[in-house]
């Protein structure tokens, strides 16, 4: 997996949280998933395919999440639900598809966001590239991670 692809994801990330939601959001040091210690309630995932295949995933504890989406949406969620994993799979579909503007020489598709819900649940993702944990954090929501295995495909 190319450097470049997850500084584009971070990149995306922090300015997706800042324009969508009006939020500072700092990025942790990557790491590599080598072991699933998980703090995800809810996640939002999705697929890419071309140049660049694999998987991205934006998972969040509860109430991360719902600070999140209660900014985005301007509601008042208390509890997760169909809404609130709607909004958490148009993140995840907004951040990879905001990457093509920092990934101009690769061209790739994005498959529709599926949602994982359940207290510390599990994601697998595609083996045939690590997973690269981004951690994320913000005063005003708490933490979450974004999480990408990816690898070189075929032309789109």
């Amino acid at each position: 997996m190319k450097a470049e692809w997850i500084n584009a994801f971070i990149l995306a990330t922090r300015d997706t949280f800042q324009k969508m939601l009006a939020l500072q959001v700092e990025a942790g040091k990557p790491y590599l998933l080598t072991a699933e210690v998980n703090m995800k309630d809810i996640s939002g995932m999705i697929g890419l395919s071309g140049t660049i295949k694999g998987a991205v995933v934006i998972g969040f504890p509860e109430q991360a999440a719902l600070k999140t989406v209660n900014k985005f949406l301007g509601e008042n969620f208390t509890q997760l639900g169909p809404d609130v994993s709607d909004a958490v799979g148009e993140l995840v579909n907004i951040i990879a598809g905001y990457v093509k503007k920092f990934i101009k020489e690769n061209k790739f598709g994005i498959s529709l966001p599926s949602i994982a819900r359940g207290s510390k649940h599990m994601v697998y993702m595609p083996k045939y590239a690590p997973t690269i944990v981004i951690p994320f954090s913000s005063p005003e929501i708490g933490s979450f991670v974004l999480e990408a295995a990816l690898a070189e495909g075929q032309n789109a």
